[in-house]
């Protein structure tokens, strides 16, 4: 059997730092610490100067109760230590001094103060220093019993960056830090990166792990252990996460759909929430949600609802549009509500502003993760939030003859909301048989385009020119030619039908441009 990494390399001197992270020197009073992180190759109790000029480099002094008295100096037991490379030095509490913490200062040198007896304390650590592998062991089991008692993403990762100290430690999905210190996965020369895959229980790569050591350090081992130690955790808080998030989603879904039913009630009619006649409903201030005042509601929903979602993608588009939202307006409620998710502001008075300023700072997430949204009209109360829904919802739909991230307002689109509701993709395929040869020409694009702007500015060709940024002339061979491929459009029993086929094309190719791959859904149905 392979041996864990930890235990692969066990003549690799342990560093201060380690030696600062175990039991006896973790309780140790540290009046100085190097900057350097030396390797301690072994331990002495040193009871004269004499003795100190003999200890060999890299060795953890310990001073012995005889270096209170007599002549001894702290200064220069420091002195000689630093002339013999020593890892550090160890003195009671009687001997430190305000000048002598200065001079470990100056000197550079590692100065620790420990209450316990000199010379048990030099013996648990000559144990330790002299079997490296087992004292990293202890500390990878203090360490795996700290990350034991931590629930969050975070909390794991803080437990990890603070064994690890100075290291920086990161959890990175891809080029994306979830968590963490940036300078883990910066590049920075003399550096090497450790990284250990943390995968799901179905072997997806979840994220990774990731530090950056010394290059060439003797101890990666151990931080790659230390970090692997970590993968368990994270997947344990990232499920309970997700967890805790979906419960949420789904309270809210169930919550929002009572509400709607409780408002389409005729025997709660006015009620303000009740789920009987006499007790009010305490669910939506249990959610957090508040509907006393003037309320006006957003909807959100993709641009191009074409077909409804397979199975699980709705859910997954509603767990990133809950984790988007919330970085955005965290204040504001958000609950899936049919094929969209609705939001919505309340206030004594309405409040359009607010709503303004909201809309504003939801364009880029809409556009970046093609939704559209609608705002409904401003109403009182529960009933009024259900109305608003309803005009947002159907102003929603509007938008989704736009592009991704239109933001559209009830109070502006007045009739037009009824373009909402056309079956666009049905309407092309009607065009698909009915203008057969139009739809078959390279220029169809162009020819839809002028005649729909003509007949949206009452057949005045200047105005539709001046639309389509095109001479007047243009405009009036565009429309000869489409009327050569059949398109009829200036007889009154045929101009609406025109009219409406012009509009679901125009919009469906406006979506197509979007989805170049997109194969219309519409002639599909009429084939079957």
């Amino acid at each position: 059997m392979t041996p864990p990494a930890a235990f692969s390399a066990p003549t690799v001197p342990l560093t201060m730092s380690e030696l600062l992270r175990l039991d006896p020197l973790a309780k140790v009073e540290v009046a100085h610490r190097s900057a350097t992180d030396q390797p301690v190759q072994g331990v002495d109790l040193a009871n004269s100067f004499a003795r100190l000029r003999r200890v060999p480099p890299h060795t953890l002094v310990v001073l012995s109760d005889e270096a209170d008295s007599g002549g001894w100096s702290l200064a220069t037991s420091l002195h000689l230590a630093w002339e013999r490379a020593a890892a550090g030095v160890v003195i009671s509490s009687r001997s430190l001094s305000a000048s002598g913490s200065l001079l470990a200062e100056r000197l550079d040198i590692t100065l620790l103060v420990a209450e316990r007896d000199p010379v048990d304390l030099a013996l648990a650590l000559a144990a330790q220093v002299s079997a490296p592998g087992s004292a990293r062991a202890l500390r990878i089991a203090r360490c795996a019993e700290q990350l034991a008692d931590q629930t969050a993403i975070r909390g794991i990762i803080a437990v990890l960056a603070r064994e690890l100290d100075p290291l920086p430690v990161a959890l990175v999905a891809g080029s994306t830090l979830l968590a963490g210190r940036a300078a883990a996965v910066a590049d920075k020369p003399g550096t090497q990166l450790v990284k250990v895959p943390v995968t799901t229980a179905t072997g997806h790569l979840f994220a990774e792990l990731v530090t950056r050591i010394p290059a060439g350090a003797g101890d990666s081992g151990t931080v790659e252990s230390l970090l692997a130690l970590g993968r368990t955790p994270i997947l344990a808080a990232w499920a309970q996460g997700r967890l805790q998030q979906a419960g949420r989603v789904e309270l809210e879904r169930v919550s929002f759909r009572m509400l709607r039913e409780a408002a389409a009630a005729p025997a709660v009619l006015d009620l303000p929430l009740a789920t009987g006649l006499t007790e009010p409903a305490s669910w939506p201030g249990e959610l957090g949600w508040q509907l006393d005042g003037i309320n006006r509601a957003i909807w959100l929903t993709r641009s191009t609802p074409t077909a409804p979602p397979a199975d699980g993608e709705q859910d997954e588009m509603t767990q990133l549009v809950h984790s988007l939202w919330h970085t955005v307006l965290p204040n504001w409620p958000l609950a899936p509500d049919e094929d969209g998710w609705v939001s919505w502001s309340t206030g004594s008075t309405d409040r359009p502003a607010a709503m303004r300023r909201a809309a504003r700072s939801l364009s880029d997430l809409l556009s970046r993760h093609g939704l559209v949204a609608g705002i409904g009209g401003a109403h009182p109360g529960a009933r009024g939030l259900v109305r608003s829904r309803e005009e947002a919802r159907l102003t929603a739909r509007v938008a989704t003859t736009l592009a991704a991230g239109s933001i559209e307002w009830f109070d502006q689109i007045g009739v037009r909301a009824a373009l909402g509701w056309l079956p666009i993709h049905s309407l092309e395929g009607v065009a698909q048989l009915c203008l057969t040869d139009l739809l078959a020409a390279k220029d169809r694009r162009a020819l839809i385009s002028t005649v729909l702007a003509v007949l949206d500015n009452g057949g005045s060709l200047s105005v539709a020119a001046g639309t389509l940024g095109v001479h007047r002339n243009t405009v009036l061979a565009r429309l000869a030619r489409a009327r050569e491929l059949g398109l009829t459009f200036d007889q009154p029993q045929v101009r609406l039908a025109v009219h409406t086929l012009c509009f679901a094309l125009d919009t469906a190719w406006g979506h197509a441009a979007m989805e170049p791959d997109r194969t219309p859904p519409g002639r599909r149905e009429l084939m079957r």
